[in-house]
């Protein structure tokens, strides 16, 4: 583990509050139990001196060093640099450990002899293409790294026609096209019409912030190429495909029994992108979140496609769940950030599934995958938008979920009658007076909506009507917690009557008693609608969180509206 720490920190701050926004995985596990504190106060005094200095300048882009806190209270110099892409904009901030920059120096270089000897056992000629010099260079890896040609990419293009035949050139030419898009993934088997002559040619791009920095691969004659399995990547995402990400897990869990997690990524309501926005665009959302994917794993796991918009992440080198819980947060929270201000009007989440070996399950890979395949469908009914790590308290035992497949995991809804459907079903049978109690509504809008509690409150005469969902309150602590509803600090966060909190830790500064009362309830985040009954009373229906926080999903809103409508006429 001692190389995450040589990991690039990344993040982002308010330079009015230094509030932490946009954390990478690297900085979630250095902050550790800081997570609420800001950046001012995690330095020591005379580099936030300096720090405040170069925000004040507007000094962006120099390096300079800054002695940073560690969790255990140790300083730790970091070169640093700020970026602030428009004034008014959250600052971003990316920094290094002084001492690991050095180390990982001399580590680079230790790998790239690995490389070589490595490359040197293949009877092919290794290339390099660099996008903005428009040129390729090419070795041969034996002990001296011989450069055996420098070309520009249409010299290039004959160099390999030297080696065919002009009938070849139509292929070679698409080829070298490829090289000049930076598409991710190249293979090519090229023979000529002779058939006496042929060439295998291959390369991966390489990205740095979505930047296109080079190419490399190889060409080599196909019937000398070495015997080890070709690993491929995927051709828009540059990920490991399907085959090859899933061998690499089923290896290390059913052949070498080592600890491994696997983490299945799925992108939210991805078809409606395709859908209303053309499939250029979804082209274009998949490669921005594998990149992300890819870039917030670097150091933990590796990442493949193996779906349309499903991904598989293999976590290879972690401590524990808590060490995964920082890689997917932060993964979560980058692509919702990449396009929270999209202006072509859609936002893009994921939910994901994650299952641990042999933690969580001792059993094969298929196993795991049926494990975090449950877990990921949770996620989608919890509101979509998080990541669900297993845990036998919440989930039950796994014997149980395997055995009922995603029905167990509580989504009766998620891969058969759809949310619309159910808001539609309860509306009818509303509006044609039917036999439909308010305890049923609460039982469905709990189990299709990720909704754990539902409590009905009748704010004008101080009592529950209903409630539904897991710890219900009995009684007492119904009298002892239901004064938190007219605390004059909780009526500030209404708008147009309704609250929206994702962590009801906000409140234990700013009204420690309602934050008491909450914490009594076991309401670890909520949502408050108030509305007005046939009675002509005032009404708190709170859709709350109880095992864990929840971000909750603001696409649910039009239809809680609808469920108001339906409660006013029950009430």
């Amino acid at each position: 583990m001692d190389n995450q720490s040589g990991m690039m920190y990344e993040f982002k701050f308010n330079p009015s509050g230094f509030g932490f926004k946009e954390i990478n995985a690297a900085f979630y596990t250095f902050l550790g139990a800081r997570l609420y504190s800001t950046f001012d106060r995690v330095i020591s005094e005379e580099s936030r001196v300096t720090l405040n200095e170069m925000v004040e300048k507007k000094l962006f882009g120099r390096v300079f060093v800054l002695n940073v806190f560690a969790e255990n209270g140790l300083l730790v110099p970091m070169a640093c640099r700020l970026m602030q892409k428009n004034p008014n904009d959250d600052i971003e901030v990316r920094m290094l450990e002084v001492e690991r920059m050095f180390n990982g120096y001399c580590g680079q270089l230790l790998r790239e002899k690995e490389t070589i000897a490595l490359l040197a056992q293949y009877e092919n000629i290794y290339y390099t293409f660099d996008p903005q010099n428009n040129s390729v260079i090419c070795y041969r890896y034996d002990v001296g790294k011989e450069i055996i040609g420098n070309h520009k990419i249409d010299e290039w293009a004959n160099y390999l026609l030297e080696r065919l035949s002009e009938d070849c050139r139509e292929i070679v030419e698409k080829f070298c096209t490829e090289l000049k898009n930076g598409t991710r993934s190249i293979e090519y088997m090229i023979e000529s019409k002779n058939g006496k002559s042929s060439l295998h040619l291959t390369g991966t791009a390489i990205y740095f912030d979505d930047v296109h920095i080079m190419t490399v691969g190889r060409i080599g004659d196909p019937y000398k190429s070495s015997s080890h399995e070709f690993v491929r990547r995927d051709q828009l995402t540059g990920l490991f495909l399907k085959d090859n990400i899933t061998n690499f897990a089923k290896r290390r869990i059913n052949e070498l029994n080592l600890p491994t997690a696997i983490a299945i990524i799925d992108i939210d309501d991805f078809k409606n992108v395709n859908d209303n926005f053309g499939h250029a665009k979804g082209d274009e959302v998949l490669k921005k979140c594998a990149s992300i994917i890819e870039a917030q794993s670097d150091g933990f796991g590796k990442a493949g496609r193996i779906g349309g918009d499903e991904f598989l992440l293999i976590f290879d080198n972690f401590r524990d769940k808590e060490n995964i819980r920082n890689v997917l947060r932060a993964i979560k929270n980058s692509i919702a950030a990449a396009y929270k201000d999209e202006l072509d009007g859609f936002r893009v989440t994921t939910s994901i599934g994650l299952s641990v070996y042999p933690d969580d399950i001792d059993a094969s890979y298929d196993e795991m995958f049926k494990l975090a395949d449950c877990l990921l469908y949770r996620a989608k009914s919890k509101g979509k938008n998080r990541y669900v790590l297993y845990d036998r308290e919440k989930h039950g035992s796994v014997e149980s979920i395997l055995q009922s497949g995603i029905k167990a995991a509580g989504l009766l809804g998620s891969r058969g009658i759809e949310k619309s459907e159910v808001v539609c079903k309860i509306t009818s049978m509303v509006l044609e007076n039917k036999e439909y109690p308010l305890d049923n509504i609460l039982n469905d809008i709990v189990t299709y909506f990720g909704v754990e509690r539902i409590i009905v409150y009748n704010k004008t005469d101080r009592e529950v009507v209903a409630q539904c969902g897991k710890k219900l309150l009995n009684s007492k602590k119904i009298n002892d917690t239901i004064d938190y509803l007219y605390s004059s600090e909780l009526e500030k966060y209404y708008k147009n009557g309704t609250m929206i909190t994702n962590n009801s830790k906000r409140f234990s500064e700013k009204d420690a008693s309602v934050y008491e009362k909450l914490v009594e309830q076991n309401t670890m985040s909520f949502i408050h609608r108030i509305i007005t009954g046939k009675d002509r009373k005032t009404y708190v229906v709170s859709y709350e969180a109880v095992s864990d926080t929840i971000t909750w999903n603001m696409e649910d809103m039009h239809y809680f509206r609808i469920f108001d409508m339906i409660f006013e006429k029950c009430l």
